[in-house]
């Protein structure tokens, strides 16, 4: 009886030290480009603690959890994704809403983007998150819908499977790219200007885009995964999505 109980304790030891010192994070790929500071600044908090993200479109890695991918930590691009995970019992806390994303549209060609919205008319290839896992791509049709245009445009949209993967092509072969404000605040991008590069779309054409976060049942009983919730709620974590163009509760 003695030697099942210790083995119990042993077994309960190990499967705490494996998760010990380590966070497995799903995060939307708009939250790429203020990530490495996010992850700076958790670091001078958590020195020990290695931070993994794996970046997508919220709906591919919902998928990928509900699969049994072993991800502690999911910051979605919208409350959708993570509702529907905690209502499934893949996620153990509620949804909080941990950032409020802006659409931009972005060009590197000579293109009127004075217009605004409308600058897409007549273009032949527009860059869009696929709107079925991307909620930035839902918003960028919900956009052109509301601006009256998209049964103008329909036929030139080319699918990327992310937002990330949009901006991709806005920076290759498309002519423009509706991609997420955040990008323009990355270092890499300090090249491309406000109005002849890219504008931001009127937030009143689209739905707010309230990005949710969770804890996940594979972070249930790890410390630092709720170490790393806790800072993406504070007023550091805060200060940084700002810094990137997003709005935070």
């Amino acid at each position: 009886m003695k030697k099942t109980f210790f083995s119990l304790v042993f077994a309960a030891i190990a499967a705490f030290n494996l998760n010990a010192g380590k966070i497995n994070v799903f995060a939307a790929a708009n939250v790429t480009y203020a990530f490495d500071e996010l992850k700076a600044e958790f670091a001078k908090l958590n020195p020990d603690t290695n931070v993994t993200v794996t970046l997508g479109a919220s709906g591919a890695l919902s998928t990928q959890v509900k699969n049994g991918a072993p991800a502690d930590v999911f910051m979605a691009a919208n409350m959708k994704f993570v509702q529907d995970l905690y209502d499934t019992k893949f996620a153990v806390t509620q949804p909080v809403v941990y950032a409020q994303g802006a659409l931009a549209l972005f060009t590197i060609r000579d293109i009127d983007l004075a217009k605004g919205i409308n600058a897409v008319e007549g273009l032949k290839a527009i860059a869009i998150a696929n709107p079925e896992t991307a909620p930035y791509g839902k918003a960028s049709i919900e956009a052109l819908k509301k601006a009256g245009i998209y049964d103008k445009v329909e036929k030139d949209v080319i699918l990327a499977k992310s937002i990330g993967e949009a901006l991709s092509q806005a920076l290759s072969a498309a002519d423009v790219g509706f991609i997420a404000a955040s990008a323009m605040y990355d270092k890499k991008m300090a090249e491309y200007k406000e109005g002849k590069n890219f504008i931001l779309i009127d937030p009143a054409l689209y739905t707010p885009i309230d990005q949710g976060m969770v804890i996940l049942k594979h972070g249930e009983n790890n410390p630092e995964a709720k170490a790393f919730y806790d800072f993406i709620r504070s007023d550091r974590a805060k200060e940084i999505f700002r810094k990137f163009g997003y709005v935070v509760p």
